[in-house]
């Protein structure tokens, strides 16, 4: 029996704000993995609360019982939403514009079936690069994406559409959640995936990310590449960029070491398908 090993890399960092709401994780139990990031947002650090109460309840119900199919994590994203529910009330929250919410993806992994699956709400994405292919896998939940949908407004001019970031979906909103999930798929050797807020693919086209994957040894290097090339175009603005990248190596045999970690956290402190054709907003 072939088990495969797993390279895992994280990084988060502040940009050009004054507070990281941005959180991210990496968990491992027998022979199962759990990515998982989430961007919040919300006044007076409830954003950063309502993405800590995500990757915390996340983690939690994999702790517990890893999901082995598309309705398990779609459940336990919404356990997620619950959490972030919970956490607007016990703060008095009230007013749609100024409660915390949150995006979510996950990456699930079972190293000992050499399968994984997926979830998401919001515009965080996950990337996959497979065969020589960058694709994301994500549709992301916001005005921007539901307006390309519609074809009223050319990709090349996506830059000047109105309230482009405002999400259509995010855990904790008054509306139902529906997460986006997808039933366990078979890994291959050298499939790499990438788990990224906003603030990380707002600024590097999917070629640059391919090109700098290609030019990296380790998904350390991917990620200190892709920051690198952030900080060269980052305005003073810069929003929160956190990122995970995830490489599956070469199949190990039975009795082998089950998996290969690289799972250094380092947070950094710098200073410098349209869903409903009448959409609700979740301003960032």
């Amino acid at each position: 029996m072939k088990r495969f090993a797993v390279q895992v890399a994280q990084r988060t960092c502040i940009g050009g704000r004054s507070r990281n709401e941005d959180c991210i994780a990496v968990e491992q139990q027998r022979g199962h993995w759990c990515l998982v990031l989430s961007d919040g947002a919300g006044g007076h650090d409830g954003g950063a609360r309502a993405a800590h109460l995500v990757v915390e309840r996340v983690l939690a119900g994999f702790r517990s019982r890893p999901p082995i199919d598309g309705r398990d994590l779609a459940e336990l994203l919404l356990d997620a939403h619950d959490a972030v529910v919970a956490g607007q009330r016990e703060q008095g929250v009230s007013g749609a514009l100024s409660a915390m919410h949150a995006t979510v993806v996950a990456l699930v992994i079972d190293t000992l079936k050499g399968m994984a699956l997926w979830g998401h709400v919001g515009d965080s994405r996950l990337y996959q690069w497979r065969a020589g292919r960058l694709n994301a896998v994500t549709r992301d939940d916001s005005v921007l994406q539901w307006v390309l949908d519609t074809g009223l407004v050319d990709p090349a001019h996506m830059q000047h559409v109105p309230n482009r970031g405002v999400l259509l979906a995010a855990l904790g909103s008054a509306e139902e959640i529906a997460p986006h999930v997808s039933e366990p798929f078979e890994l291959q050797r050298a499939d790499t995936f990438l788990l990224c807020s906003d603030g990380w693919w707002g600024g590097l086209d999917p070629e640059v990310i391919s090109k700098l994957l290609a030019q990296a040894a380790t998904p350390e290097d991917w990620l200190d590449a892709m920051i690198a090339v952030t900080r060269e175009h980052a305005d003073p603005h810069q929003d929160n960029y956190s990122a995970i990248a995830c490489r599956i190596d070469e199949s190990l045999e039975t009795g082998e070491a089950e998996s290969v970690s690289r799972a250094d956290s380092v947070s950094e402190a710098e200073t410098w398908p349209p869903r409903s054709p009448h959409p609700h907003a979740h301003p960032r």
